[in-house]
């Protein structure tokens, strides 16, 4: 079916519009297998120019964020701003901006008569483009990544070949490169372009055959397999480590509090805060081609998360322990309850804090290389370790409403919070309650699903 839609669309399209590219395509030029090594390096080259453009837009995307929560900017506001910034560095770099692909040709240096861009100008326009992209992205103007990857590619692909060919001409009588054959800078415009657009998007085969169609040249096969397979390479690679932290990270989170201050929150946030429900910041930028894609799910949930009580959904039934509690029944009540902690109180069932299953892993691996008898300790053991076991970050209330309450453990990276009673000053009090994650994702689908019922 993809294949058969392929086709009818491209007759269709080639019976409209006619059967040219869309840039025009300089000839393609190999001089010798000398220049393979220099196609690799092109490759690699694009690789990290391919990961800046991933890592730039993660991090606007996460500034944008956080002023959104933080500080309460409206979302409207952002495109506006976006838009501001952009055409600022557009009155230096008009290059920058769409024009179809007609500033593609003016890079590859395709029409006539039509003065090429120096090398510097090329590298700068690189950069600018970047940071212009991550900014559309990050801000939500309209706008996808695969026309701003051929623009990077062709820039940093022309560059680069310039900055060849001006090494091989000004070579000295030692290094002797003026022996060495290279193609015009537009080969490798061509190439960087296709390595890229694998690099952003994570589709070498495409890149590939993008190219290899373009061209009609079967010569830039083996140089545009060389390149497009070291800049996926570089950035999936990238990619892949970056998923183990993040899967480390949130393993860590969901099994030892958190260490910051001890504070009480005793209202919700403003209606201007905004909870992601997952991260944006994947480095699969070309997932979602166009921010004109919008899911209006979070905010639906966030709506509902607003009209929602902690005392609708936190569990009733959790785990208490005094600090003389022997750490094995402590361990043994978790079991029962199917809990991963356990609310720690005094003898006035005062909450003083909160043991965590992972801290007591860490602390029978302490003690067993320390060679203690594990059976006779106490939570109270666990809890003065080092000191900022079983803290109490923060504490909910049952009047509060989910939306509050998961602001407050997203910025602190908890899983869990104890509810404490009402008409307390701080984080101590009594206990009647626990909320976690998975109270606050059930009750919210149950809500919306009786709710869609009726």
């Amino acid at each position: 079916m993809v294949i058969l839609s392929a086709v009818i669309a491209s007759v269709v399209s080639e019976v409209g519009l006619g059967s040219e590219p869309a840039f025009k395509v300089p000839g393609y030029d190999f001089r010798s297998a000398g220049e393979l090594p220099l196609y690799m390096l092109l490759g690699i080259l694009c690789g990290l120019v391919s990961l800046a453009l991933t890592r730039c837009t993660s991090f606007l995307l996460l500034i944008v964020d956080n002023l959104h929560r933080d500080v309460g900017i409206p979302r409207a506001v952002f495109p506006v701003l976006g838009g501001l910034a952009v055409g600022t560095m557009a009155l230096a770099y008009p290059e920058i901006l769409y024009w179809g692909f007609e500033n593609v040709d003016i890079l590859l240096e395709s029409r006539p008569f039509v003065k090429g861009l120096s090398a510097d100008l090329l590298l700068q326009l690189v950069g600018v483009k970047i940071v212009a992209t991550s900014l559309c992205r990050a801000s939500g103007l309209v706008g996808g990544y695969y026309a701003p990857s051929l623009f990077i590619g062709a820039a940093t692909g022309m560059a680069y070949g310039k900055l060849i060919s001006f090494a091989v001409a000004q070579s000295s009588p030692v290094l002797q490169l003026s022996i060495l054959e290279v193609a015009s800078p537009q080969a490798y415009g061509l190439v960087g372009m296709a390595a890229t657009l694998a690099g952003v998007c994570q589709v070498p085969l495409t890149a590939v055959l993008l190219l290899f169609e373009l061209t009609q040249d079967y010569r830039i096969v083996l140089p545009l397999l060389g390149a497009v397979g070291l800049s996926s390479w570089i950035t999936s690679g990238q990619t892949r480590r970056g998923d183990v932290k993040e899967t480390r990270k949130v393993k860590k989170e969901n099994a030892l509090p958190t260490t910051q201050s001890e504070i009480s929150v005793t209202q919700g946030p403003s209606s201007g805060y905004v909870l992601a429900e997952k991260t944006p910041y994947s480095s699969d930028l070309c997932e979602v081609e166009s921010s004109l894609c919008l899911d209006d799910s979070s905010t639906e949930n966030e709506v509902l998360k607003k009209k929602i009580f902690v005392s609708e959904a936190m569990r009733t039934q959790y785990v208490t322990v005094f600090m003389s509690t022997l750490v094995t029944e402590a361990v043994s009540c978790m079991l029962a309850e199917k809990q991963s902690c356990a609310l720690i109180v005094d003898d006035d069932n005062v909450l003083v804090g909160l043991l965590n299953l992972g801290d007591v892993e860490d602390f029978i691996k302490t003690a067993k290389a320390k060679s203690e008898r594990t059976k006779e300790l106490s939570v109270s053991d666990v809890c003065a370790l080092d000191g900022e076991n079983c803290q109490v970050p923060c504490t909910a209330k049952p009047s509060m409403d989910l939306f509050s309450v998961q602001i407050i453990m997203d910025r602190y990276g908890l899983s869990q919070v104890p509810v404490i009673s009402e008409n307390v000053e701080d984080y101590r009090g009594y206990p009647v309650g626990l909320l976690d994650r998975e109270c606050i994702s059930i009750t919210c689908r149950a809500i919306a699903t009786r709710e869609s019922i009726s």
